[in-house]
């Protein structure tokens, strides 16, 4: 008997996401050592958010520049930053379970 339900080429349910995505510039209060950045508080929108863990780090080519990812733990939620290195800045890729 044919189940439609079995196609290989129906894409499945996706799970409804809580995160909220973003691109905005923060200002970032960190520490560097080695030339790495470990960042202890951000402010966005006005709103003071300090880093109690440092989740994961990850880095990203992009031509001539290295993008830092960080996912930081804080009391309000956990936040995707991101460093870029040639301009010097700091951006807010991404809010989790806000």
């Amino acid at each position: 008997m044919f189940n439609p339900q079995a196609r290989w080429d129906r894409s499945l349910p996706q799970e409804e996401s809580q995160d909220e995505l973003f691109n905005e510039s923060i200002l970032m209060s960190c520490l560097f050592t080695k030339g790495r950045p470990s960042p202890r508080y951000f402010i966005w929108r006005n709103k003071l958010y300090r880093v109690k863990r440092i989740n994961f780090f990850w880095q990203k080519q992009q031509g001539r520049e290295v993008l830092s990812y960080f996912s930081l733990e804080t009391n309000q939620g956990t936040y995707q930053v991101c460093f870029l290195n040639i301009a010097l800045s700091w951006k807010l890729n991404k809010a989790i379970n806000v």
